[in-house]
Order: C-alpha cells, then sequence, then structure tokens
C-alpha cells in the first residue's frame, strides 16, 4: 500500500514537471499573447469605453446654538436621527424631478442614475456625488440637488440648518475607466488563456513521455531507450 502511494506521488510529481517544462518552453508565446491583451486593453480604456467623470459635495447638518452660544446637545442628537430621512428625501422623485428640468434631463431617473448619496457613520454629513459622461452636467446635478433640497427643506419642513461645506466643481479628470485597472485585466485574460490553452494541450497529449509510463502502457519492460533533448 505504502509503495503504490509512493509510486503514484513520484508520477504526480513528474507530470507537474513535465507540465511546468511545457509551460517554460512556451514562455515566449505566453508572454507575447500577455502583452497584446495588455495593449488592448489600453486602448479600449484609453479610446474606446466613455470616460465617466465626477463632482461631489458635502452637506452638514448644524446643531442649534443656544442664545448664550452654546451648542445644544439634543439638537446633534435629533440631527443624527434625521440623517436617513434627509438621504431618502435627497434621492426622492420630489427633489430629483426638478433637478431633471433645471439640468435638462428626461426624467427623474436619469438624475438618480447619476446619484451617489451617502452619510459616514456617526455623523451628520452628508456627501453628494453625481457620475455621468459630462464634467460639466456632473457639478450642475450636485449644484441643482443641493439648492432644491435646500428650498424645499426651508419651505416645507422650516429647516435652516443646512450647510454647504464641500462645494462641488467641475472635475476634467475622469474617474473611470481606470487605465491601470484595464491594462493590468488584459494582461491576466492574455496570461490565463494563453497559458490554459498550453495546459490543455498537454493534458490531451497521450505521446508516453518516460519510461516507466512505456511500461505501464505495453505492459512489457523496456530494454533500451534513445537520449532525447528537450
Amino acid at each position: 500500500m505504502n509503495e503504490k502511494m509512493e509510486i503514484n506521488q513520484d508520477e504526480m510529481v513528474i507530470d507537474l514537471k513535465d507540465l511546468f517544462a511545457a509551460l517554460k518552453k512556451r514562455i515566449i508565446p505566453i508572454a507575447f499573447t500577455s502583452i497584446v491583451f495588455a495593449i488592448i486593453g489600453l486602448v479600449l480604456a484609453t479610446f474606446i469605453i466613455p470616460k465617466q467623470y465626477s463632482s461631489e459635495a458635502t452637506i452638514y447638518i448644524t446643531p442649534r446654538i443656544s442664545e448664550q452660544g452654546a451648542i445644544d446637545y439634543n439638537s446633534i442628537q435629533t440631527n443624527s436621527r434625521m440623517v436617513n430621512n434627509y438621504i431618502q428625501i435627497l434621492q426622492g422623485e420630489t427633489i430629483t424631478a426638478e433637478v431633471a428640468e433645471k439640468v435638462g434631463l428626461d426624467n427623474y431617473q436619469a438624475v438618480l442614475s447619476t446619484l451617489k448619496i451617502s452619510n459616514a457613520t456617526d455623523t451628520e454629513l452628508i456627501d453628494i456625488q453625481s457620475t455621468t459622461t459630462d464634467p460639466q452636467l456632473a457639478c450642475e446635478i450636485v449644484e441643482n440637488t443641493i439648492s432644491v433640497f435646500n428650498e424645499e427643506m426651508l419651505d416645507v419642513l422650516r429647516i435652516d440648518n443646512l450647510a454647504v461645506i464641500n462645494e462641488p466643481k467641475v472635475n476634467e479628470n475622469p474617474v473611470s475607466p481606470s487605465r491601470s485597472k484595464f491594462t493590468l485585466m488584459g494582461f491576466m485574460i492574455g496570461f490565463a488563456l494563453s497559458a490554459g490553452i498550453v495546459i490543455v494541450h498537454y493534458l490531451f497529449d497521450n505521446r508516453l513521455r518516460t519510461r516507466e509510463a512505456a511500461e505501464n502502457y505495453l505492459g512489457i519492460p523496456v530494454l533500451a531507450a534513445v537520449p532525447y533533448k528537450r
């Protein structure tokens, strides 16, 4: 039993060595294919895939200040509880439909699809981000979302403790696609594809590579072997 296990382990080591040898033998075409796919990824990210631009701003829900100039800590707790409500209102159809009209988009869904509204844990800060193929449009969506929201809060709920601490700007640097990411992805795909072809070819190659394999297949001892240099 132990001898059989040792033989099987030896055969597995020999197979792996042969497989690595097959990969090493074809390292140049594997490397060439990987580089070609990396270049394709770079070209896609640079010239083909539409660039996305982002603009963002931050709203701070300010605490109430007493007549003595002290911060009302009860208002801070109230503001913390209201953050999720404000986020839902910002993403609601009432706000986004008016923003769509102001920036010239077809409907509120066109605005909503560009927006990402979030809140950092344990803060009264609301981050508003818009990502589109037009950097100017992204900035306008954020600006109008904030202005419409402020107007609604003041007119409907009489809330006037909202401050913009990070004004939206036109960002000419695209946030996606990432050229480095697509280049690396292309390289990995090219490597996996070319190496996979070599491995599949090796697995389906039924040639007898070793003396032991020939003896096992033929059932007779091999009397002589001709040296073969790989």
